[in-house]
């Protein structure tokens, strides 16, 4: 009895159920970059696309993140792993025009990201063009009044009549005025006339002053070099220097002013911003009438690229920092800043509610971008928020932004091969919409947006190896 009882126990220990293992925590993905870009077709776009994975809470880390292209045309790896943090990214290029559904899947967890691909509609027409003498050629340009200054490094700067009626010259027919040789002061590499702004003061009623940039070597943060000029053009056809201001250890760089305040405010890279009285009559060092300096991000994180103006606030775009607002008066920071951590800055143009800032230089910064993208900002009392990217397909800098007087249109300038003049819709300032482009062999430096004639012209840089003043009609 005792062994049919032992083996009836036997036989039903080996027959019972195991115990099933417990199941995998569960994965979820959540998006935290990239959603809800537009660019161009054939370019990849401005930020990457970012998923962060958690398992049971947890970081996930190693996990292969697949992707998928669900609705649209566009090119995307098939598979990304998770970093340390749990963040898998992915680089993809739009390849047709339309909306773009991606797909992030690990397991049965999906996250979704909704793109746009935009195709040009137009192209901007070339009515002139200028060559420039290859001493480096031509940076910038300013017109006011049918009259262009073209900043020609050391060939000076070149005065035409575009339209003013003095020498019956057009922007189709730039016709020289006369030219000046700015003094280099001794700073290595000559005049190198960099850009401009023609100073019409409303409380005398002079068109004077030209003031004159003159861009030295510089090392990226650290240092840079090249003064303020000033030149009287009383007489255009006879421009002659007559003042001129230094800052120690520092370059300038762009231009921005109050001329109802008959200030000067001006980018002086490592230097930061300067505030210049440029009342009354100029003469020798302009030292004593600098009213305020700021270095935004501090030392070490400040280079200045640009200022501007814009219903009462200063904007300064700064290589190293990014977008601030500064008090137009003490030039005392009132917000933003250190906002664009993965590229360096460049150009900027505030309209409305809505800022346009560029994005410089071929070599990636934090081994992330490279100046390829335009930034579009909301902007408000607290400073600016970052609202949406535009990609320039290829791109290496974003040189020039700039807004149509009208609001209607932003024209944007970029560097290197296969680039050149872009000009984007505006029906939507926060969503800028591609309405035209043309491709330049090396692109375009600059280009100065402005109305002759009722029609709308973008006096533009080529850039070497055949420098010239080229002049697109833009005109819708």
């Amino acid at each position: 009895m005792r062994f049919v009882t032992c083996l009836l126990a036997l036989t039903v220990a080996c027959t019972s159920e195991p115990v099933p293992p417990p199941p995998p925590p569960a994965v979820t993905l959540a998006v935290v970059g990239g959603n809800n870009q537009r660019a161009e077709v054939d370019g990849e776009l401005p930020v990457l696309l970012r998923v962060a994975v958690a398992q049971g809470g947890a970081v996930a880390v190693g996990q292969a993140l697949q992707w998928q292209v669900v609705i649209g045309a566009a090119t995307i790896v098939a598979e990304t792993p998770t970093d340390g943090q749990g963040v898998a990214t992915a680089r993809i290029r739009l390849t047709a025009a339309g909306p773009v559904t991606i797909r992030a899947q690990l397991d049965t967890a999906r996250a979704v990201f909704s793109l746009t691909g935009l195709t040009p509609s137009t192209a901007p027409v070339l009515v002139g063009e200028v060559p420039i003498p290859p001493q480096y050629g031509i940076h910038d340009t300013f017109v006011r009044d049918g009259i262009a200054f073209v900043c020609a490094w050391n060939t000076g700067v070149v005065i035409y009549d575009v339209g003013n009626g003095r020498k019956g010259g057009s922007p189709s027919n730039p016709v020289e005025i006369s030219r000046l040789v700015t003094s280099a002061n001794g700073v290595p590499g000559g005049p190198a006339v960099h850009n401009a702004w023609w100073f019409h003061n409303p409380v005398s009623g002079e068109k004077r002053y030209l003031f004159i940039g003159q861009e030295g070597p510089a090392r990226l943060i650290d240092t840079s070099a090249g003064d303020l000029h000033v030149v009287d053009v009383s007489d255009l056809t006879a421009p002659r220097e007559v003042a001129s201001l230094r800052i120690p250890g520092a370059g300038v760089h762009n231009f921005w002013m109050d001329e109802a305040k008959q200030i000067l405010y001006a980018a002086f890279y490592n230097g930061g911003v300067v505030a210049l009285d440029v009342s009354g009559t100029l003469n020798g060092d302009l030292t004593p009438r600098i009213r305020a300096q700021v270095r935004p991000g501090g030392i070490g994180n400040t280079f200045v690229w640009g200022i501007m103006l814009a219903d009462g606030a200063l904007w300064a775009n700064d290589l190293a920092s990014g977008l601030w607002k500064l008090d137009p008066i003490t030039l005392a920071t009132l917000g933003g800043g250190n906002n664009v951590p993965e590229r360096w800055g460049s150009d900027l143009w505030v309209k409305g509610q809505y800022a346009y800032t560029g994005t410089w230089g071929g070599s990636p910064r934090n081994g992330s971008g490279v100046g390829d993208a335009v930034k579009i900002w909301r902007i408000s009392g607290s400073g600016p928020v970052l609202a949406d990217s535009l990609r320039i397909p290829e791109g290496r800098t974003v040189s020039d932004v700039a807004v149509t007087d009208d609001g209607t249109l932003l024209v944007v300038t970029a560097d290197w091969s296969k680039h050149g003049l872009y000009v984007y819709d505006l029906a939507d300032p926060a969503r800028p919409v591609l309405a035209g482009s043309v491709v330049v062999a090396n692109g375009l430096h600059t280009g100065e947006v402005v109305r002759i004639g009722g029609r709308l012209f973008v006096f533009a840089a080529s850039n070497p190896p055949n420098p010239s003043l080229q002049v697109y009609d833009i005109t819708r």
